[in-house]
C-alpha cells in the first residue's frame, strides 16, 4: 500500500536540475539504445527525522561511445513505514523496477540494467534482503547490480540528501 508512483506530472532533472519532460527522455532513450547502449537504472533512499527521501535514476554510460549522462526524479514522503529497513529497500526495489518498466514503455528494445542499493556481504544490514530482492528483480526479466557494482544507486544517492 505504501508503493510511490513514478508520477508523470513531475519533470525528470539532469544533474544540474534542469526540468525534461517524458517525451524529452523518451528521445533521450531511442537514440541511445539506437547506438547500442544499454539503460541503467539506480534508486535509493535517505530515511530523515520525519520523512523519507527516494530516487531514482535513469542513466547513460558507454565508453565505447563517450556517453556519461543521467536524469532523475526525487520523491519525499512523511511515511513513518520505511524506518524499518525491510519497508525502506522493498520500496527502492518497487521504485527501481517502475523505472525500468517506464524505460521499456518509452523504448521497447532498451536493454536496462538495476543498481540496487544493498550489499551482499554480512556486515551489510541488507545483505539479508539479497535472495529476495535478486529473486524479485530476476523474476520481472532484469539484470541486478548490487554494492559495489550498483554505481547508478549512488548516483541516486545525490539525490536523496535535499540538495537539488
Amino acid at each position: 500500500a505504501l508503493s510511490l508512483e513514478l508520477d508523470t506530472k513531475t519533470y525528470w532533472k539532469d544533474c544540474d536540475g534542469k526540468d525534461y519532460d517524458d517525451e524529452f527522455i523518451k528521445k533521450e532513450i531511442e537514440e541511445y539504445v539506437a547506438q547500442g547502449g544499454r539503460v541503467y537504472v539506480g534508486t535509493d533512499s535517505m530515511l530523515l527525522a520525519h520523512k523519507c527521501n527516494f530516487a531514482a535514476v535513469i542513466a547513460f554510460h558507454s565508453r565505447d561511445l563517450n556517453i556519461a549522462r543521467y536524469y532523475y526524479k526525487r520523491f519525499k514522503t512523511g511515511s513513518l513505514e520505511y524506518k524499518e529497513l525491510q519497508v525502506k529497500i522493498l520500496e527502492e526495489v518497487a521504485l527501481a523496477i517502475q523505472t525500468a518498466q517506464f524505460v521499456l514503455k518509452l523504448c521497447p528494445d532498451a536493454d536496462v540494467e538495476l543498481h540496487i542499493d544493498i550489499g551482499t556481504k554480512k556486515r551489510n544490514a541488507t545483505a539479508r534482503f539479497f535472495k529476495k530482492i535478486q529473486g524479485w528483480v530476476t523474476g520481472t526479466g532484469f539484470d541486478l547490480k548490487v554494492k559495489p557494482n550498483s554505481w547508478a544507486s549512488s548516483l541516486a544517492d545525490g539525490h536523496t540528501k535535499g540538495k537539488k
